[in-house]
């Protein structure tokens, strides 16, 4: 009878770091995935150039990205955070490159993470079994002996990970079965809803812009304090990092205002304007605003503000000027609502923190199972906050078993 020293359920980024880590300490590894290959989600990650980390915080700062659960973070990236990570690409030959503190490869291609992953996994000798799902787990003596595949066959283990990923991105996660299993195992799953995700408005205008992007713009979310970062209009509302940030907070009719020039007071824009005007008096007013915001904005703005966009710069009065400014640092939307898991980058929700060892990402119910990746109940902000966090998990379990 083939036994296994580990038993993973789930080929994402945990169950692949699991996987390695463990192969490099000798250790005989399966990993099962019910997908027809491994890392699927991984490819959609940074919009395909695969966003791997976040560098420049200390771990205190990286885990307040995670919100009040982010503590139950601490311990494992001490043993395995930012910097072992580079470390681990950078040792086994992944070039990388960082912007804006974002880590990516440096070939800005996802597929080349994941055949760095693949190539790696095939060095350490894993197995990997494909288009299989796990329809049971099997104890004996108040341990796992066992997982049953759809195919009848059977998996013995001494250990077994559950790396299944959340509800975010259907067509490509791993496992949902992760979640309902652990519940028969006797485990609690907190509510499952999207986070990082799109959010759609009332202003089916903004149809329009849709692929426009804007960077170090200012958001306030109703009346809160402003956040500044970057932002993409979509065909159906908005989207990018500031916006998919905020999303966790987004509810039905909240209003979100832009700033296109935060750093900039209203007085400040006016004198600027009118000193481009005075220098550019036979120029379409269109043309000059096109210069300092994306075209297709441009047009928007100049029409909220009752401005033909082939007025000349000299015919522009006082109130045009002080209405376009206006809008310039005030448009508003009005929120439909989120998107669903379709489109979340991740899920909030999963395995409770409070049945899981921080130290070694075991389970406190069942002695030979263990949890990593989004299949927890963490999720932190965009920006490689959680491929980090499926990284260290999955490192930990291979140390722990």
């Amino acid at each position: 009878m083939l036994k296994y020293d580990l038993c993973i359920i789930g080929g994402g980024p945990a169950g692949i770091m699991a996987a390695i880590a463990s192969g490099e300490r000798n250790k005989k590894v399966v990993l099962i995935e019910k997908n027809d290959e491994i890392g699927k989600k991984l490819l959609l990650t940074g919009g395909g150039r695969c966003n791997l980390t976040y560098k420049g915080l200390t771990n205190k700062e990286f885990v307040s990205r995670f919100g009040k659960q982010g503590d139950f973070l601490l311990s494992s990236l001490s043993s395995f955070g930012v910097e072992e990570l580079i470390d681990f690409f950078n040792k086994r030959g992944l070039a990388l490159k960082v912007e804006d503190n974002k880590v990516y490869p440096k070939s800005e291609k996802a597929k080349d993470v994941l055949n760095f992953f693949k190539n790696e996994l095939k060095k350490n000798n894993v197995t990997i079994i494909t288009n299989a799902e796990v329809r049971d787990f099997l104890f004996k003596d108040k341990k796992i002996e066992k997982v049953l595949l759809n195919t009848n066959e059977e998996i013995f283990a001494d250990n077994f990970l559950i790396a299944t990923g959340g509800k975010s991105y259907p067509n490509v996660n791993s496992n949902f079965n992760g979640y309902a299993f652990s519940k028969k195992m006797g485990h609690k799953v907190t509510s499952l809803t999207p986070a990082l995700t799109p959010i759609e408005t009332k202003e089916k205008w903004v149809s329009v812009l849709k692929g426009v992007s804007l960077r170090n713009v200012s958001i306030k979310l109703n009346k809160e304090k402003e956040v500044v970062g970057d932002l993409l209009f979509t065909h159906f509302g908005l989207s990018g990092p500031v916006i998919l940030n905020l999303s966790q907070r987004i509810k039905t009719k909240d209003k979100i205002f832009i700033d296109l020039f935060p750093n900039k007071k209203i007085e400040e824009l006016e004198k600027e304007f009118l000193d481009l005007f005075d220098k550019n008096i036979k120029k379409t007013i269109y043309n000059i605003l096109s210069d300092v915001i994306p075209l297709k904005l441009a047009a928007v703005i100049l029409n909220f503000s009752g401005i033909n966009k082939e007025e000349i710069c000299r015919n522009i009065n006082k109130e045009q000027r002080k209405k376009l400014i206006k809008n310039i640092k005030n448009i508003e939307f009005n929120v439909i609502g989120l998107l669903g898991f379709e489109k979340a980058m991740v899920t909030k929700g999963g395995i409770s923190l409070k049945e899981i060892d921080s130290k070694t990402l075991k389970s406190k119910l069942v002695s030979n199972l263990y949890f990593a990746g989004e299949v927890i109940d963490l999720n932190g902000e965009s920006g490689g906050f959680n491929l980090q966090m499926c990284f260290t998990t999955g490192y930990i379990v291979a140390q722990s078993i």
